[in-house]
């Protein structure tokens, strides 16, 4: 992956990522979703982030630092988390906006919720062939319903709504590297 053009030093001396990327990357993490290293970790191909609803996965996919892909894809079966064909939401553009807006996206059962598919941008596609190696990163058992949690809380409205139990991990049955 690029490092963005405009990257800060840190106190290594060494460029990397915007402090606020790095702490909006953070939360990705500490919102329960499971990461996935493409290539080798001193320098991957891509990064991709993965949240498992009831029938939907929100995605992030960073394959360079210049434009982050997001998105919410509809679980019909099993979901390529690195191909996805259609979305029902996506987002792309620099990394600061893209995270903040996969952040803020309102949960699935919400009233405003995207239900609409459409054709996957092709920033959510990572080859095959830049796949491997893999390292996978499955949130902790406390950090699986983090997000589900907090988009709950964040519904409004004092109607009560049935909401589907969120996944942490993918089902034990599958598995993203052959």
């Amino acid at each position: 992956m690029r490092r963005l053009p405009s990257a800060v030093p840190h106190h290594s001396g060494q460029a990397g990522l915007p402090n606020i990327v790095e702490e909006l990357l953070v939360d990705v993490t500490a919102d329960g979703f499971t990461l996935y290293c493409c290539g080798p970790k001193s320098a991957p191909n891509a990064l991709v982030a993965a949240y498992e609803w009831e029938q939907y996965v929100d995605l992030l996919t960073i394959r360079d630092f210049d434009r982050v892909t997001t998105a919410r894809v509809p679980a019909h079966g099993r979901v390529d988390v690195f191909a996805p064909e259609v979305v029902v939401w996506a987002y792309e553009g620099p990394p600061q906006q893209a995270l903040r807006a996969l952040l803020d996206l309102v949960h699935p059962a919400h009233p405003d919720a995207p239900t609409a598919e459409y054709p996957a941008p092709a920033g959510l596609h990572v080859p095959r062939a830049q796949q491997r190696p893999m390292t996978i990163r499955p949130p902790s058992p406390g950090r699986a319903v983090v997000r589900a949690d907090r988009l709950i809380t964040a519904m409004s409205g004092d109607h009560v709504v049935s909401v589907g139990m969120a996944v942490g991990m993918p089902d034990p049955g599958w598995s993203p590297v052959e």
